[in-house]
């Protein structure tokens, strides 16, 4: 989606670079070979690989076809959205063989305020009171989740960690809250 959001292909099919599809999801794997004159052939291995895989979680809840039929629908609206964002900001898709003639030393033309923040979360400028509740959403989060990991700590194990806690669920089998 980076690709298609910045305006520098139509599609995530266009992008000349390195792309996963949606339908490749827990069906490919990414291999390379080890590049020469930078790395120690006796401390790195020859080839890699790298399976792309859906998260067991999703997978086990929604099964493969399902996960992948609603990151496609995901993926859609991401995409109709940065087009719309694309056509009213009246900028030209630089394109995929133009994209590929970048040189790596060039800079961006974008202009953004550097050093001010560094977010958890992002909203649009002129946006404070989003961004004074999302910063409220935040410490209740941390909030919650401390007190849940103080409990759990202490041994108790029948707790219901805040939406949002995932690696808790996932490694530990840890109950999370529903979605507000």
């Amino acid at each position: 989606m980076n690709p298609v959001a910045a305006g520098l292909c139509w599609s995530p099919e266009d992008w000349p670079g390195l792309s996963i599809q949606v339908e490749e999801l827990g069906r490919r794997a990414l291999s390379a070979a080890r590049p020469g004159g930078f790395f120690d052939p006796a401390r790195w291995c020859e080839a890699a690989s790298l399976a792309v895989t859906l998260p067991p979680m999703i997978v086990a809840e929604l099964g493969e076809d399902e996960a992948r039929r609603r990151i496609r629908a995901e993926v859609d609206r991401q995409v109709a959205a940065a087009r719309a964002h694309i056509k009213s900001k009246g900028w030209r898709v630089l394109g995929p063989v133009a994209a590929r003639n970048v040189g790596p030393f060039e800079r961006a033309k974008s202009w953004e305020t550097f050093g001010k923040l560094h977010p958890t979360f992002a909203t649009r400028p002129g946006r404070v009171r989003e961004r004074i509740e999302a910063a409220k959403e935040v410490v209740e989060f941390r909030d919650d989740y401390r007190a849940c990991w103080r409990r759990y700590r202490a041994g108790e194990r029948d707790i219901v960690w805040p939406y949002g806690t995932y690696l808790m669920r996932a490694r530990h089998g840890m109950r999370v809250a529903d979605p507000p």
